[in-house]
């Protein structure tokens, strides 16, 4: 996956999720679509958790000051 901000990856799933809620689902860019919806949540869960542990690092290094 190129380098995308989370922001980005946010927006291209509301896309892909428009898209799926259409009337008018174009059947052959539907799996494509779920795949690649599949590629940008597990991206945005490891960036969450990233950010989570780092925070919690951070706390921490505050607390003990």
């Amino acid at each position: 996956m190129p380098e995308l901000s989370y922001r980005e990856a946010l927006e291209e799933l509301r896309e892909i999720h428009r898209r799926l809620r259409s009337d008018d689902v174009d059947i052959d860019r539907v799996l494509e679509d779920v795949q690649r919806a599949a590629e940008l949540l597990a991206f945005c869960r490891s960036r969450l958790a990233a950010v989570s542990d780092r925070l919690e690092e951070v706390l921490e290094d505050f607390e003990e000051s």
